[in-house]
């Protein structure tokens, strides 16, 4: 199976995970800190589990 990937970017913790499906789910969470540091730790995380896909879920302010 194709193993995927997605991110809960938030204000105060990140969430990554990896997995086939929803059984199959492995995650792991950080605080958020600066831009380079939080996006630093996303990339190591994902350099240890290679993915197809990922999809990402991030809210904020929006300048329409």
């Amino acid at each position: 199976m194709t193993l995927v990937g997605g991110i809960e970017a938030g204000g105060t913790k990140f969430v990554c995970g990896v997995g086939t499906g929803p059984g199959e789910l492995q995650t792991t969470s950080f605080s958020t800190t600066t831009p380079d540091e939080t996006l630093d730790r996303v990339a190591a995380y994902f350099a240890e589990h290679p993915v197809a896909r990922i999809g990402v879920g991030s809210f904020g302010p929006l300048d329409l």
